[in-house]
């Protein structure tokens, strides 16, 4: 839970509607993120690590930091999977 996500800068996104729409122009696919997705997609910049996310999520959706913990190791696999996130060790000191 160290790490942090950073999004892909070649992807071109949006918020619609509290929800973020990401275009891949590789494959020209569109993903659309989910409210959990989204909080996760926007706070995914390089410098918050995934338990810092986590605790975000927490806050925001009213759930357990063990949960929220678990959803963000989840969401941000899938969407390094899919090329939308990368993921480097947090940086200590």
């Amino acid at each position: 839970m160290n790490e942090c996500p950073e999004r892909n800068p070649k992807l071109a996104w949006r918020e619609i509607d509290g929800e973020i729409v990401i275009i891949s122009p590789e494959d020209s696919q569109v993903h659309e993120l989910n409210e959990t997705a989204s909080l996760i997609w926007k706070y995914s910049d390089g410098i918050r690590s995934c338990k810092e996310i986590a605790a975000e999520l927490a806050a925001e959706f009213d759930v357990s930091l063990e949960v929220a913990r678990d959803d963000v190791a989840q969401l941000v696999k899938a969407l390094e999977e899919k090329r939308l996130l990368f993921v480097a060790a947090a940086v200590e000191g």
